[in-house]
């Protein structure tokens, strides 16, 4: 896997969710140095930086804004991003899936770029409003490569409908998904699912699945 991922999706995509769960993945294989990068700057209710505690007591670095600034819509990205970007590390970006994503994107791409390797996915959800149809996702798309000069390396497919999501809401939602990376142009390369329905999928897509542990869901959904 890459020293340098980022995910980024629309509203309700789940790539904070999938981001904080390839975090911990990352840092049980090794004793790298793992940096969950939160530049999620808008979206406050999912956002990577509610688990600080729980994921610093594993020996992850996050990365947020600070104090007032933890649950606002401003654009503030931490300072100690550049320069965690120019070490030898391994960095995990949660990145808001729209204009101002793409501003902060541009703003650290030169040091992206000097990167040995970097993974970009776009998460898709097809149930949510903001992927409902292709035309929509290459919107996103555009949008966030032409702002950042970096091009995405591949689609992590997440179909679910929260509590009532079932095998059926999965599979039907993932073949969206295909159809929709067959017009982008981009290899699917994950099927992320809870860890529920994983022992009943796995057989179906064994090279494919990941399971996702839910850390995130408030609990008035």
């Amino acid at each position: 896997m890459a020293s340098t991922i980022i995910f980024s999706g629309g509203f309700g995509s789940g790539k904070s969710e999938i981001a904080l769960n390839f975090t911990l993945e990352k840092k049980g294989e090794d004793n790298r140095e793992t940096i969950l990068a939160d530049l999620d700057l808008v979206n406050p209710y999912f956002a990577s930086r509610e688990m600080k505690g729980f994921l610093q007591a594993r020996g992850i670095r996050v990365l947020a804004p600070a104090g007032e600034l933890v649950f606002g819509d401003v654009p503030s990205i931490p300072s100690e991003i550049i320069g965690l970007l120019q070490q030898e590390n391994r960095i995990i970006i949660d990145l808001a899936g729209d204009e101002v994503g793409a501003v902060v994107l541009g703003y650290i791409r030169d040091y992206l770029l000097k990167r040995k390797d970097l993974e970009f996915f776009l998460v898709i959800n097809p149930y949510r409003p903001f992927a409902g149809d292709v035309e929509s996702i290459k919107e996103l798309k555009n949008c966030l490569e032409k702002a950042s000069g970096l091009n995405f390396t591949g689609i992590i497919s997440n179909p679910n409908l929260v509590e009532e999501t079932t095998v059926q809401v999965i599979n039907d939602g993932h073949n969206k998904v295909l159809q929709y990376a067959e017009e982008l142009n981009l290899p699917v390369r994950y099927l992320t699912v809870e860890e529920r329905f994983y022992e009943e999928l796995v057989v179906y897509y064994p090279q494919l699945l990941k399971k996702i542990k839910i850390n995130l869901r408030p609990q008035w959904i």
